[in-house]
């Protein structure tokens, strides 16, 4: 299911694309990038050194960037980008075998630092967020079983209103 623009992730949403600059034209000023990048945890396959840092970013951004994103927002130094791009897995119809809706490509890029090491922070403070799911799972079955149990069994309906 696609949910509007207006209400989908920045990650997922595209960026409008850079009017093209023609002779006299004034430069064009941006302020904040269109871009986005999230901080990724390495691949469990896949250990990187302590001072690199995996981004998933924006399918448009080159190397210089990255490169400038990091340091004039973040005041970052970076000392080298390697961007990887990652083909989406395409979705075939189970009898035709065509192709629909794939996923899109993904652009990572590994951010190696100068005279730093990056851990990543604990944001679940120790508890593992498949603990919160879990209970909320468990309270969601309980309910559609009293649910259940309280609409099955009535005398007066037959059972293909059951």
């Amino acid at each position: 299911m696609r949910l509007p623009a207006h209400l989908q992730y920045l990650y997922k949403s595209l960026t409008p694309r850079y009017p093209k600059w023609q002779p006299g034209d004034p430069k064009h000023r941006v302020f904040f990038p269109q871009f986005w990048m999230r901080i990724m945890r390495p691949e469990e396959n896949r250990l990187l050194r302590p001072n690199v840092v995996r981004f998933e970013c924006h399918i448009e951004m080159t190397k210089k960037d990255v490169k400038q994103y990091l340091e004039k927002i973040y005041k970052i130094d970076v000392l080298d980008v390697t961007t990887r791009i990652e083909q989406g897995k395409e979705n075939r119809h189970p009898v035709s075998s065509e192709i629909i809706d794939p996923d899109p490509d993904r652009k990572f890029a590994y951010v190696f630092l100068t005279n730093e090491t990056f851990e990543y922070p604990d944001v679940w403070r120790g508890k593992q967020p498949f603990d919160e799911l879990a209970k909320d799972e468990k309270r969601m079955i309980q309910m559609t079983n009293k649910e259940n149990a309280t609409t099955i069994y009535r005398p007066g309906l037959s059972t293909w209103f059951r």
